[in-house]
């Protein structure tokens, strides 16, 4: 499957990608949530799974999102949720 950019993605409002859980590969949901800040909305890709660290920050990078899990919320390296907030 081709990679959707960032709008498409906003867009379609959720996707599937892989990532290591437990050591296997597997297909996770993650859908757009938008959450208020004092200075806008800004979209997260979310998740209710636990998934590592790393694969958490791997797809928030690829995909130039951040990316909520109950683990917390994480942004590509550099950027912050004010980057985000007139994103649509």
């Amino acid at each position: 499957m081709a990679k959707l950019t960032r709008a498409a993605l906003i867009k379609k409002g959720s996707a599937e990608f892989d990532v290591t859980r437990a050591g296997n590969r597997q297909k996770v949901e993650f859908k757009i949530e938008y959450e208020s800040t004092p200075v806008g909305k800004v979209p997260y890709l979310a998740t209710d799974r636990i998934i590592d660290l790393s694969e958490l920050l791997r797809v928030a990078q690829e995909n130039d999102l951040p990316v909520k899990a109950p683990s917390g919320k994480f942004f590509p390296p550099g950027k912050k949720a004010i980057d985000y907030v007139k994103i649509k």
